[in-house]
């Protein structure tokens, strides 16, 4: 009787932050921020026809639904522009998105506003949150470790004007085992709704996974503003922060979410009372 008990809380703990919801209509009507299936179509596979609309969806490429990030760890920024920011996080600066979910903003309501002035561009990279980083475009200049070796990786970018989704996925990402070899990124998925639920923020969308296009698995993660990979390319970039995935496009699951890790305090709990009446 004890076993699935255990067992029940500890597989509880892949119920992941990135629930899919994947489109499957390639005629869908709607819009994300003015994006469309054929917007992504054209932007991904040429021009905006049934067979790439077809596309999109057979590809999975698109998620309707929020990556929630919550309760799960980020990778850490390790280099930013070419400096070592564990060894020197003071180094560079960090802007902040203004429009907070879940909270009445006034006139930053519904906008992309945003100040940059943060001291230490590590403190703006490495959580997935309201603060964000502008990269270089040399290739491992900026860089974030996973934490694990990961089979994709989640681009969390924030937003600061249109058009959309090219100023969301407007940079490239190289992966890399030893920070020497870099390979190309390609995009694999795209959450519609951003990070927050609260639909009313607009600067947190398009969440996207990138990986190599094969099961290879990789540590790192290189970001570059515009290059191959990016939708637009007009000198900039925001990244809000970046986060190692599995193949199911799911976190680590050694990084459990607060609520799974109730769950297991419950299990582990109904272990001990078990045990204690367990006869000598």
């Amino acid at each position: 009787m004890l076993k699935p008990i255990v067992f029940l809380s500890a597989s509880l703990l892949t119920v992941g932050a990135a629930h899919a919801a994947l489109l499957t209509d390639p005629n869908d009507a709607r819009s994300w921020q003015s994006a469309t299936v054929g917007t992504f179509a054209s932007l991904y596979y040429g021009a905006d026809t049934p067979a790439n609309r077809a596309l999109v969806v057979a590809n999975n490429l698109l998620d309707d639904g929020n990556f929630n990030a919550a309760g799960f760890a980020a990778a850490q920024m390790i280099r930013y522009n070419g400096v070592n920011v564990v060894s020197n996080p003071s180094f560079g600066s960090y802007g902040t998105s203004l429009d907070q979910p879940g909270v009445n903003d006034g006139g930053n309501q519904g906008s992309y506003n945003y100040t940059y002035s943060g001291v230490g561009a590590a403190a703006g990279g490495n959580g997935i949150d309201q603060h964000w980083i502008q990269t270089d475009a040399t290739i491992g200049n900026s860089v974030w470790d996973l934490g694990f070796q990961a089979t994709k990786a989640a681009i969390f970018n924030t937003i600061d004007h249109g058009p959309l989704p090219q100023e969301a996925i407007e940079s490239t990402v190289y992966l890399s085992n030893d920070l020497i070899t870099w390979t190309l990124a390609v995009t694999e998925r795209v959450w519609l709704e951003g990070l927050y639920s609260d639909t009313s923020v607009v600067w947190d969308g398009f969440v996207y996974a990138v990986g190599t296009g094969t099961s290879a698995t990789f540590r790192y993660a290189s970001v570059i503003n515009g290059g191959p990979g990016a939708l637009i390319s007009d000198g900039d970039n925001e990244i809000n922060g970046v986060m190692g995935l599995r193949a199911n496009f799911e976190p680590d699951p050694r990084i459990p979410e607060p609520a799974s890790l109730a769950l297991l305090a419950i299990g582990l709990t109904g272990l001990a009372a078990a045990r204690r009446r367990r006869p000598a």
